[in-house]
């Protein structure tokens, strides 16, 4: 018995419905997979993103509270330093002065003793006897900066430190050339503060010099005084023209501040 073609026909043709049917829904599905993949993807980048957002965020406030910390911490040292540099500075201090009490004390007695049997000592001889014993004593403070130089010169450095900090630059550039003498007072070249010492000269002549004036030589003349003994400290000690650089720019910015009729 043989089949139907009208029946073949149909059922081929509900056979190849079918199979479009299921093409349009495997499309479909790839399609929606294609979507589902893609705003995955994209949720993803958005994660990786906030996650690198936040996380730079982080590092950045993490940085800062380090800093801040070292800041803190630099801050409390540099306190310490200051505190135990003032105590050594007084505990040598105290015991010069006991010392220098004593020695005025013995003069003293000693003045005291020859005046008493100097009945038949000339007017000449007093006189030569007084002068001596005041140039003692105007010797005896640059005795004891001489022996403390360097810690009279951190001293001034400090001070400097402060009062350029505060833009007071007279008081700045005054305190800078103390440091610079008490550091080329050092008697030990090894032990010299070189560092220090080329700071201050550069402060001076990068900050402090270029913002004086000549009324700031008349209301500080101990600027003028300490920029001659400066001078004469890095003539006495510019072996081999080490100095010679210095010298000149130092010259250079202080004959311009006295000139100078306004700040810069």
């Amino acid at each position: 018995m043989s089949a139907d073609p009208g029946n073949l026909n149909s059922e081929l043709e509900n056979l190849k419905a079918q199979v479009q049917a299921l093409h349009e829904n495997e499309r479909r599905l790839l399609d929606m997979v294609k979507v589902y993949a893609g705003l995955l993807i994209g949720m993803a980048a958005i994660l990786v993103v906030f996650a690198w957002f936040a996380s730079h965020k982080n590092y950045e406030q993490d940085k800062a509270a380090i800093q801040q910390s070292l800041e803190k911490e630099n801050e409390n040292r540099y306190a310490a330093f200051n505190r135990e540099l003032e105590k050594t500075l007084n505990s040598h201090l105290a015991a010069r002065e006991q010392a220098m009490d004593r020695k005025v004390t013995e003069l003293a007695q000693q003045l005291r003793t020859q005046m008493a049997t100097s009945g038949g000592v000339s007017s000449n001889t007093l006189a030569q006897l007084n002068e001596d014993i005041i140039r003692r004593f105007q010797l005896m403070p640059d005795l004891i900066e001489g022996r403390y130089a360097q810690l009279f010169g951190m001293v001034y450095f400090d001070y400097a430190i402060r009062a350029a900090n505060a833009k007071n630059q007279p008081l700045a550039a005054e305190n800078f050339l103390s440091a610079s003498v008490s550091f080329l007072r050092v008697r030990d070249e090894r032990q010299r503060d070189e560092q220090n010492l080329n700071t201050c000269f550069a402060r001076l002549t990068q900050m402090c010099f270029p913002a004086l004036r000549a009324d700031d030589f008349v209301t500080r003349p101990q600027i003028e005084e300490k920029f001659k003994l400066l001078m004469e400290a890095l003539d006495a000690n510019n072996d081999k023209g080490r100095y010679t650089v210095a010298l000149g720019e130092l010259r250079k910015e202080f004959f311009e501040a006295k000139k100078r009729t306004k700040a810069k």
